[in-house]
């Protein structure tokens, strides 16, 4: 069995998001789906709408850096970013920081 497409998965998060606007890990998967099929602005909206239910969602954090770099609002992402270096500290989490720092090396 094939793995779904990013319109597949944009259209079954979509539904679960419409049916239960609460539900951020739904949203998180349609943000992704989004990115995923070029709808950098879209997945954007959807990472923040996340961050405003939970502001220390890290991998959240790091994806909304990545929509930022895409866009090219290279000072918000650098100012994101930076914000995901912290959580991932602050949770103990090293693994994020190489994506980090690529990413941030994209912005300058």
């Amino acid at each position: 069995m094939a793995a779904p497409t990013p319109h597949e998965r944009i259209q079954r998060n979509r539904a679960i998001v419409e049916q239960s606007p609460a539900n951020h890990l739904a949203r998180f998967g349609l943000a992704n789906a989004l990115f995923d099929a070029g709808e950098v602005e879209q997945a954007e909206a959807q990472f923040r709408e996340c961050l405003t239910a939970q502001p220390d969602w890290m991998a959240v954090v790091i994806s909304l850096g990545r929509c930022l770099v895409m866009r090219g609002a290279r000072q918000e992402a650098l100012g994101v970013l930076a914000e995901g270096r912290r959580l991932a500290a602050q949770q103990g989490h090293t693994s994020p920081l190489e994506e980090i720092a690529e990413l941030e090396a994209r912005c300058r």
